[in-house]
């Protein structure tokens, strides 16, 4: 009974809340850290390209003997509206035999989806010829769940939500200031929101991290642009980059972007590179992260299994995204096999699970 053993201190051990997949534990109406941390970057069969400074339009990306350099064009006054949508849930149940569930087991799911929909507009060029981006809010919904619970929800649309600390974001302004591949280098512009919203509730506590340098850093870069640095893609080729993603007592892994330009098409009279994602565990990565790891589950008790993919639109000729998409599933199960090998019906077993989407899309 050896395993079974294992699962009930396992379970009684952390409790088996839903914090056993996240980074920390999490109040209620607070955002389960995606914890998404890009490491390296790695450019496959590189060609070398000289990296173009914002412009006014006239320095459109063309085609070099069937190839393409994905470079984000910033042209002044003009006005390009994007939608950024996250969503992250954790859960965790027990199935099958019921007998040998710890007292202190506690299944569900905890959650929540944000919406942040804002304007960008080329303010000037830095000396180094990057972009200093002016952002202003322009939408924001909030949809936080404690398993059955509705712990926040928030829509700035509705006229109930005006007096909530999350309302006060809604017209707010920053500037960043991003590469032509992308890349978010600084952000300003923000002490003054940030001194205004004083208070200790859930509402207060999500407003503050929904305006934190790195809730604004992962919100705007794209990953396949910066991977892609340095590099003239034709159709069929790949580039790669590396990130790890925190699961808490679940411990951390590494995981390989591979970015492949699938073709580039006529779309309503431009020209539309369509770019897939698929990520697989990085055993560059893993020796690393497995040395630093201490207070994690024991390797072995649970089978784990994930999916990773994504798809990227840019559109060549505007030099704006078009839509950039990353979906993320892994799934953990340990099951008793003790009971299995005395040929139970309903072992019992512990299922968890935890999901990431990032969408962003470009708003017409």
């Amino acid at each position: 009974m050896r395993r079974r053993t294992d699962i009930c201190v396992v379970a009684t051990g952390i409790v088996f809340c839903l914090i056993v997949l996240l980074p920390g534990c999490e109040s209620a109406g607070t955002h389960p850290d995606s914890s998404h941390e890009p490491v390296t970057t790695q450019a496959n069969e590189p060609t070398a390209s000289a990296d173009r400074p914002a412009d006014d339009g006239s320095n459109a990306p063309m085609p070099s003997d069937g190839g393409i350099d994905l470079l984000l064009r910033f042209v002044p006054d003009r006005l390009v509206t994007y939608r950024v949508t996250t969503e992250t849930e954790a859960s965790v149940r027990w199935e099958g035999d019921e007998s040998g569930k710890p007292a202190a087991f506690r299944g569900g799911a905890i959650g929540n989806r944000v919406e942040v929909t804002f304007e960008q507009r080329l303010d000037r060029v830095s000396d180094n010829g990057h972009a200093m981006l002016k952002i202003t809010i322009l939408a924001l919904k909030y949809l936080g769940r404690s398993r059955e619970t509705v712990v926040l929800d928030f829509d700035s649309s509705r006229d109930r939500n005006r007096e909530s600390p999350l309302s006060q974001l809604v017209g707010t302004s920053y500037e960043v200031e991003m590469t032509s591949k992308g890349a978010v280098l600084s952000v300003a512009g923000l002490a003054t929101i940030r001194d205004s919203i004083q208070g200790s509730s859930p509402e207060h506590q999500t407003a503050l991290r929904l305006i934190s340098d790195k809730e604004i850093r992962d919100r705007h870069e794209v990953p396949a642009l910066t991977a892609s640095e340095g590099k003239i893609v034709r159709p069929g080729e790949t580039w790669s980059n590396v990130t790890i993603m925190s699961f808490g007592r679940m411990g951390a892994k590494a995981y390989e972007r591979l970015y492949s330009l699938d073709r580039v098409e006529a779309d309503g009279g431009g020209r539309v590179a369509h770019v897939t994602m698929k990520g697989i565990p990085s055993s560059a990565a893993a020796k690393q992260l497995h040395e630093g790891q201490t207070d994690t589950v024991p390797a072995g008790m649970f089978d784990n299994v994930d999916t990773y993919e994504g798809q990227f639109e840019f559109d060549l000729d505007t030099g704006c995204i078009d839509t950039y998409v990353e979906r993320f599933n892994t799934e953990w199960v340990a099951v008793d096999q003790a009971a299995v090998q005395d040929g139970a019906d309903r072992p019992a077993a512990v299922r968890m699970n935890r999901t990431q989407l990032y969408r962003l899309e470009r708003i017409p």
